[in-house]
Formats: C-alpha cells, structure tokens, sequence
C-alpha cells in the first residue's frame, strides 16, 4: 500500500459524529483499475464532504462497488456507468436524476418531436415551392416540382425518423450515449430512406400526386409554421431540427 493510500485510509476511517463512514481502504483489494479505484476514493471523499453518513450510504457505495466489478469485466469505466464522481454522489444522495432537457422541464415526448420535424419539413417544402411557383418559367412537372401527397408522405417519414434520431443525437443520460458510428449509420439509414422516397413518390400520377397552385402553397406554409410554432409551445419542444443548440442552456439562466 502506498504512502497517499495510507493518508487517504486514514482519513476515510475517521468517524463522524459517532456515524457509520465508508472505509476506503477494502477498495485497494477489489481488483479495480486505478482509475476505477480513484473514483471510488473521490466519490467517497466528495460524500464526506457533503456529510452524507451512516449505514444507508454503506449500503449504496457497496452497490456502486459491486456495479463497477461487474462493469469492469465487460471494459466498462466508472465514468461510463456513473459518469462524474460528484454527478453520481448527487444520485445516491438525491436519488435518480430526472429525465430533463437540462432547464428542468421534461421532454416532449416522440411524437409532439416527431410531429414538430414534419411540419418544419412541410413549411420548408411548402415555401420552397412557393418560389419556385412565381418565379420559375418553367410547367411545375418540368422543374422538379413534388406533388402535394409526396410532400406529405416525405414530411410525415422524416419527421418519425428524426423523433427517432433525437435521443441518440443528444441523450439526456450522457452515459447511454451511443458510439459515434451507430449514431452515423443511423443518419445515413434515415437518409437513404427518404432518398427512396423521394424517387418513389415522384413517380406517382398526378391525378394522385397533383401540384398545387402556389397561392395554396403560400396558405399551406403559413399553416404549417403557425401549427409548428403553437406545438412547440404546448409541448414545451426545446429541441428539433433547427432550434437552437443554446436554447435549454438560456432558459436555465433566466431562470437564476
């Protein structure tokens, strides 16, 4: 045993007010990593200094022991299970952390997710048409025009995957984060799928795919952005396609 193991043992052991603390010097003999065992050290270190004492504590810290040794089996670090010792002392302390969006709130859900996705899509198609309706010379079919039903079917399927997509991206447990190359093959599978799509419903008739005039597109955006915009505020939808990455982060602050 080393010379700052002793110190650290000896200080772990002593009691406090006559209550029940963790003796950190049964963590040298577990067979954890270094770092497995610092964090075992600093995370006791951290419930001392929050005086968190007595036997439930014991009990807690031997189950992270115990979860840790199982982990550490499979390569799994104290990190990657418990995240930061002192995000992990608020756990045992506080109990589970609640599944937030970081201000507090809780998520919308999948589908207020996925539905906000499609009518962003829908508005930016709509709107695009819209364009290319009053300004191009060309017949609609000829300028690569979508038909309304294919519009609708791209905006709906898109919206599902990126609801689908959202948890991955950015997980609100940053332990059950996913390795990066499952979260690109899962983008370049939404992708594909819309590229199928794209091709598919293009070849539909337009008695059952028809071009609206660009009036009714202009009607259809405005429609899509005003329902887009109440969902976001009923469902309280932080995320999504193009909100702002900071928009949680400024929302906590204005609430200190």
């Amino acid at each position: 045993m080393t010379e700052e193991n002793r110190e650290r043992n000896a200080g772990a052991k002593q009691e406090h007010h006559g209550q029940i603390r963790t003796d950190t010097s049964r963590f040298n003999d577990q067979g954890l990593t270094k770092r497995n065992e610092e964090f075992m050290y600093q995370l006791n270190k951290i419930l001392d200094q929050r005086d968190y004492t007595g036997e439930q504590r014991n009990v807690k810290v031997d189950d992270t022991l115990n979860k840790l040794k199982e982990g550490q089996k499979t390569g799994q670090t104290a990190k990657q299970l418990f995240g930061t010792p002192t995000a992990h002392a608020d756990e045992l302390i506080n109990g589970p952390a609640k599944n937030t969006n970081g201000d507090g709130t809780e998520p919308a859900g999948f589908w207020p997710t996925a539905a906000d996705s499609a009518l962003s899509i829908l508005a930016i198609f709509t709107a695009m048409y819209v364009i290319l309706g009053f300004f191009s010379k060309q017949p609609a079919q000829q300028s690569g025009q979508m038909g309304i039903v294919g519009i609708l079917i791209v905006s709906i399927v898109f919206g599902l995957g990126w609801s689908w997509l959202t948890p991955m991206l950015n997980p609100t447990d940053r332990r059950k984060r996913l390795p990066l190359w499952r979260i690109l093959l899962a983008m370049a599978g939404l992708l594909v799928l819309i590229l199928v799509l794209f091709m598919g419903v293009s070849l539909l008739p337009p008695v059952v795919n028809p071009i609206l005039p660009a009036w009714l597109y202009i009607l259809l955006a405005l429609a899509a952005f005003g329902a887009d915009l109440w969902l976001r505020r009923r469902f309280n939808i932080i995320g999504g396609m193009f909100a702002n990455p900071n928009n949680a982060r400024n929302r906590q602050n204005q609430r200190k």
